[in-house]
C-alpha cells in the first residue's frame, strides 16, 4: 500500500494546483483545482512483526465543466503510482462546479516492531 507522501508526490506531478483540506482564505484558484481531504474511517493491521495504519483520502477535482481529459490524467497518474481508487462525480449547480471524487487508501504510518 502506498503512503500519504506517495499520494502527495502524484498530486505535485499533475500540474494542477492542490491543497490539503482547503486553500488559504482568498487564495482559492479558478477551476480546475484539487482539494485533498482525509476520510473519517481508519483501519489497522498488525501481525506481531509489523503494524500499518491506513486512511481513506478524497482527491477532489473541481472543474467548471466536466473535464474528461483531466480526469483521465489523474486516473493514469494514480494507476502508474499503483494507488487504487474509486470514483464518483457530483454536480454542484448552485456553485457552478463539478466534483470528481477519487477515494484512495494510503498508509499514514508504518512501524516494524522488531526494531522497537
Amino acid at each position: 500500500m502506498k503512503s500519504l507522501d506517495d499520494l502527495a508526490t502524484v498530486l505535485d506531478g499533475l500540474g494542477i494546483e492542490w491543497a490539503n483540506e482547503k486553500f488559504s482564505s482568498g487564495d482559492k484558484p479558478a477551476p480546475p483545482y484539487i482539494v485533498l481531504e482525509a476520510g473519517y474511517e481508519e483501519a489497522a493491521y498488525a501481525d506481531n512483526k509489523a503494524y500499518a495504519r491506513w486512511m481513506p483520502y478524497e482527491v477532489l477535482l473541481y472543474t467548471a465543466q466536466r473535464d474528461y481529459t483531466t480526469e483521465q490524467i489523474i486516473e493514469k497518474a494514480l494507476e502508474s503510482a499503483e494507488i487504487d481508487y474509486t470514483k464518483a462525480v457530483t454536480h454542484f449547480d448552485n456553485e457552478g462546479l463539478i466534483e470528481a471524487d477519487y477515494t484512495v487508501y494510503v498508509t499514514e504510518s508504518e512501524r516494524n516492531t522488531d526494531n522497537a
